[in-house]
């Protein structure tokens, strides 16, 4: 079995759209780096994984460190989100027949989209990315000759123009001016986001209002992106004391003063398919 770096290096000598984040030329694997015509350097690590920012310093959240990334990918792991990656596996395959680009904006440890890269039937290569750099060293665990993870920024993401066949966003920022230029023009754009009644258990636990940003976000989204398709997900799940210790403490609002634990969770997601 090849190491991570090995992986990565297999994955970067093959690779056509990554671009230097601060001078926009071509990248280019040479020896433990990439490297760009200007000589910007961006070393890769020995968990396969790079840095490519403009600026310096990478400062980690104190909120998004390891153990909320381990809880996440714990719960994960679980399959609670099974319907929804099933739907978006169904939609990448009814769009595309052929070998196809995927960027991931905010992938964080990388376990909500395995689930879906393990399914498609084409030939792809996918760029994921967060700029938590802790994520993205949990994330390299899924490395492979088609798979890279990388440090970055989604208000500078460092792919070539109209070289992306699909983009994929899992509840995560997103910058819509990046997302235009990176897409192709066959590509589609695939946004979800909270439903109303999204973990309503665990907002109710925590003494939280219900979540209200659903119409926000899809005006947002109106006049950004022509919307070809909404789907939703709403389904619940049955869940153990354990389980929802692993969700509350992947989430930010985590708190040691929850004493009451519902024995449902509520999955209501919304799928935009866009161009």
């Amino acid at each position: 079995m090849l190491s991570k770096f090995e992986y990565s290096k297999q994955f970067l000598e093959n690779d056509k759209i990554l671009i230097c984040p601060i001078c926009k030329k071509k990248l280019y694997f040479k020896e433990h780096s990439l490297v760009c015509e200007n000589t910007h350097n961006f070393n890769i690590s020995k968990k396969g994984i790079t840095t490519l920012v403009s600026h310096g310093h990478i400062k980690e959240s104190k909120i998004y460190n390891y153990d909320l990334f381990f809880n996440r990918r714990c719960f994960i792991q679980k399959m609670f989100y099974q319907k929804l990656y099933d739907k978006i596996v169904s939609i990448i395959n009814e769009h595309f027949d052929k070998n196809i680009n995927i960027l991931d904006l905010g992938c964080g440890e990388g376990a909500h989209t395995i689930n879906i890269l393990n399914n498609l039937k084409q030939n792809y290569k996918y760029y994921g990315f967060d700029y938590s750099k802790t994520a993205i060293q949990m994330a390299s665990d899924y490395n492979s000759d088609n798979r890279f993870y990388f440090v970055g920024d989604v208000n500078n993401i460092p792919i070539m123009d109209n070289s992306t066949h699909l983009i994929i966003d899992l509840l995560s920022p997103y910058n819509q001016l990046e997302v235009k230029r990176i897409l192709k023009n066959e590509g589609i754009f695939i946004k979800v986001s909270p439903g109303k009644n999204y973990l309503n258990e665990l907002r109710g636990a925590a003494g939280l209002p219900i979540y209200k940003k659903e119409l926000e976000i899809e005006q947002k989204l109106k006049s950004n992106f022509k919307i070809l398709q909404k789907k939703r997900i709403l389904y619940t799940c049955h869940i153990t004391s354990d389980d929802f210790m692993l969700l509350l403490k992947m989430s930010p609002i985590y708190s040691d003063n929850i004493f009451k634990v519902p024995k449902i969770i509520t999955i209501d997601l919304i799928i935009y398919i866009m161009k």
